[in-house]
């Protein structure tokens, strides 16, 4: 069953020219077997952040057409699925639930979350905060969603890092004034949609993972990214190399900074502070 919760939101045309090309890709990214070791790994970084991880209810915020919330799903989460696209919702909860058994979507505003305070053990939201016109206001409802205790995952545009993937194959874009990101972008979104991957709704935000922390911080929460949860023992190839200068990389303000350049996006793993249910 989907509930339909949407509310005074800018909503996918129907009728864009572009449409049926932006479902084509989304049913491309559907294909789990693609992306399934990403996927482990980052249950990996998930319960390194909290050893539990993924008991109890997560809700996969924009959710799209539903693939990491498979893979949650198999790992044993009661997992809830959110997006304002009811075409991407209906494509998921058809494919996650082709017998008809009871699955939990929602289509709703991700800045207005149709959830009680405390009502998951867990949030997570893949490429979201990039794309979204009030990114504060979606993290303070996925704070406010959260239980004491309960962990916030999210990837998003890192602004340091010089090679983007929203706007493919057009290198150092994050690092342009906002001005001139403004006058590229609106001519790929008239000339060039393949750059964008067809979205009506392209990134307008840019982050670093020093903003991200203040910002959760002030929220209420204990906040890491990747480079404090990598287990170097894990570490393969050249990256081996790097498990050798990792305590550097960590606590060495000016070399933290380089792991933030190389980094693609920004990777946040929150625990919300607080006595745990």
């Amino acid at each position: 069953m989907i509930e339909q919760t949407v509310r005074e939101r800018a909503v996918p045309d129907a009728g864009a020219s572009t449409r049926t090309q932006y479902l084509d890709f989304n049913t491309v990214r559907a294909s789990l077997s693609r992306r399934r070791p990403a996927f482990m790994s980052e249950l990996r970084y998930m319960r390194a952040a909290v050893p539990a991880f993924p008991r109890g209810r997560v809700l996969d915020i924009a959710c799209g057409p539903g693939v990491f919330s498979e893979v949650l799903a198999e790992q044993g989460a009661d997992v809830w699925r959110l997006d304002f696209d009811h075409t991407l919702v209906a494509t998921a909860h058809q494919r996650l639930s082709p017998d008809g058994a009871r699955q939990r979507f929602a289509v709703a505003r991700v800045e207005q979350l149709p959830y009680g305070d405390g009502t998951f053990d867990a949030c997570v939201a893949d490429s979201l905060l990039e794309h979204v016109p009030n990114w504060q206001d979606t993290l303070r409802e996925a704070a406010r969603v959260l239980r004491p205790g309960g962990l916030l995952v999210f990837y998003t545009a890192n602004r340091l890092h010089p090679f983007t993937r929203e706007i493919n194959h057009f290198p150092f874009y994050p690092w342009l004034p906002e001005r001139l990101k403004a006058v590229i972008l609106r001519y790929v979104m008239a000339h060039r949609p393949d750059l964008v991957n067809y979205t009506e709704f392209p990134a307008v935000n840019w982050f670093t993972y020093a903003q991200m922390h203040r910002f959760l911080t002030a929220l209420g929460f204990q906040v890491r990214t990747r480079l404090d949860l990598i287990e170097a023992s894990r570490l393969r190839g050249w990256k081996r190399l790097a498990a050798l200068a990792l305590p550097l990389l960590r606590y060495v303000a000016p070399l933290r900074l380089l792991y933030f350049i190389y980094a693609p996006d920004v990777s946040v793993y929150a625990v919300k502070r607080g006595d745990a249910a």
